[in-house]
């Protein structure tokens, strides 16, 4: 979700100035700011098949309408004309069959009367849970791996809830932790500005029972996302020009026996610099897949930066910048905290300025005359992704970029960046996914256990009904282009009546096989509706990803963490 822009450009001018006087890397907050007191853990003791279940959605029903909460104009500091992107001619050159895959599953999932529905959903060892925003607070279902069928839900997630919790308005996050064998569940609460964050007490996320854990910020945190890293969970913030950054006590917040919810010592919050251009801004955490990093990794956030939007000084007409932040908490003693940029990761040119200006939210075209929809141009999308091969570190980032054909057309821009031996983070391959005038956007993509990625979108134009469509490449692919065919999972029939479109999407893989993709994602096909599908590429001989010395023993001794 994300509401109301009033910069002036006298303001924006101003922020101009400062950020260009700014270093734009190498800064630090050398002090993380603490969230209150520690927050003892709620037991939670309830099967969730004998829940109260919410009534699903039908046309007709009324709709819950979500406001985008934005701060200003977003107004782009430097204008500059329209230019054809530089990687959209490597796709185009791209033809001929590709690599084989196999659907494994294609279900609708729950939908409802919120618009966006901000579909959030994460593959375990035996159920997939899908989250959206409910008539209320979020809407949950659990769902069955083997055959999509139905375990649970749907249910309000505040059930989970006490206090301000009790009340929750949306926003969701679903996390499967793969290192722990928990869930992780969240959602914002409709006042008090908290967020509501549950861990499943053990891998049965249904009659397992959950641990409730209440954090109070200080302002409104629109727009949260979430990570997972071995000594913490990470989480980010839609709070204006000053966007936070979060960690909660991991460590603390996984029940040692399955029985008891032990107390995490207090969050931390640290704010970065905001970029001007821009009314609604966040950073992008990144999220652990696969194998747990080297030691002494800092968690990572990530957002990108168009250097005409955002005002660098001297824009280059040929890059960009991707910033790539550390964040290395110590929950004992927040002033050893740091939250630092690392040096800017320089990437080809791409717009965010898709429909001038950029405060013009309508922008992707439906059939029918149907009302545009917004891509959600300001930040990267969920999930940015990390997966440790051993010989090298890959980081996996995607973002809605202007394909530059003078048409305002909305493309998929792709990126991965790697490291080796802990050096330092550079861009390996990129590409912008756009083969012919349909309109990509609401993007989400992730990597398998040998390197394989897939890459699922939303799909919409004047001919075409908001759809779900993937593709994907093999590792050992030409770099930079997407090898597999074109494929829809989920196929629009009808327009969607207002602006606000997905907000989010979400995939991730299998930590049984560390092959199998899944997805999720809004789309039309007469009313609203989430469509879920599972794929995997035929070649992938992938391996477990959950690890032998988990909680689900109770064995906390093996479990490597590195804790301040």
């Amino acid at each position: 979700m994300s509401g109301y822009r009033t910069f002036s450009r006298p303001l924006c001018f101003l922020i101009a100035i400062l950020f260009a006087l700014t270093p734009l890397h190498g800064l630090t907050a050398q002090h993380a700011e603490v969230l209150g007191d520690s927050v003892a853990g709620v037991p939670i003791d309830i099967d969730l098949r004998f829940v109260e279940t919410l009534p699903p959605w039908r046309p007709g029903d009324p709709i819950r309408e979500v406001p985008r909460r934005d701060d200003g104009s977003g107004e782009p500091v430097v204008d500059t004309p329209p230019r054809l992107d530089p990687l959209v001619q490597r796709q185009w050159d791209r033809r001929g069959p590709g690599p084989a895959i196999t659907e494994l599953l294609n279900f609708n999932g729950n939908s409802s009367t919120a618009n966006p529905n901000d579909p959030t959903g994460d593959i375990g060892a035996a159920y997939f849970i899908e989250a959206i925003n409910g008539p209320g607070g979020t809407s949950v279902t659990i769902y069955d791996k083997t055959d999509g069928s139905l375990e649970a839900g749907p249910f309000a997630l505040d059930t989970f809830g006490s206090g301000s919790c009790a009340a929750g308005l949306g926003d969701p996050i679903v996390l499967y932790d793969h290192m722990a064998e928990r869930w992780l569940l969240t959602e914002f609460s409709s006042g008090g500005n908290r967020l509501c964050v549950y861990t499943s007490r053990t891998a049965d996320p249904i009659a397992g029972g959950w641990c409730g854990y209440e954090f109070a910020d200080s302002s409104f945190p629109d727009y949260p996302k979430y990570g997972i890293w071995p000594d913490a969970y990470i989480a980010s913030a839609n709070q204006g020009n000053v966007p936070p950054v979060y960690a909660f006590d991991r460590v603390n917040m996984l029940s040692p026996d399955g029985t008891t919810c032990p107390t995490a010592r207090a969050p931390q919050k640290v704010t970065g610099p905001g970029l001007p251009g821009l009314g609604f801004e966040a950073f992008t955490p990144v999220d652990l897949d696969g194998p747990e990093p080297p030691p002494g990794n800092p968690a990572y956030f990530v957002r990108h930066r168009d250097e005409e939007l955002n005002g660098d000084p001297s824009p280059s007409p040929t890059t960009d910048k991707i910033e790539m932040w550390a964040l290395d908490v110590d929950f004992d003693n927040a002033g050893n905290t740091t939250f630092s940029q690392l040096p800017d990761l320089i990437v080809s040119d791409f717009d965010s300025n898709l429909c001038p200006p950029i405060s013009f939210f309508s922008c992707v075209p439906q059939p029918s005359g149907g009302q545009a929809l917004d891509p959600l141009l300001e930040v990267i999308m969920n999930r940015a992704v990390y997966r440790n091969f051993g010989s090298h570190e890959s980081l996996l980032a995607v973002l809605q970029t202007d394909v530059g054909d003078f048409q305002d057309h909305s493309g998929e821009r792709w990126m991965e960046f790697r490291r080796t031996g802990g050096g330092a983070w550079s861009l390996f391959q990129e590409g912008t996914y756009s083969p012919d005038a349909e309109h990509r956007f609401m993007g989400t993509a992730a990597m398998d256990a040998d390197g394989n990625i897939l890459l699922a979108y939303n799909v919409s134009s004047t001919s075409v009904f908001p759809s779900i469509r993937y593709t994907g490449r093999l590792a050992g692919d030409a770099a930079g282009t997407m090898t597999v065919p074109e494929t829809t999972l989920s196929l629009g029939g009808g327009v969607n009546n207002s602006i606000r479109y997905g907000d989010y999407n979400q995939m991730g893989v299998d930590p049984v096989d560390g092959c199998t993709f899944w997805f999720l994602g809004m789309y039309n096909p007469s009313g609203k509706a989430v469509g879920i599908g599972a794929v995997k590429f035929d070649t992938c001989t992938g391996g477990s990803d959950i690890f032998a010395d988990g909680f689900e023993s109770g064995d906390l001794t093996a479990w490597s963490l590195s804790i301040p």
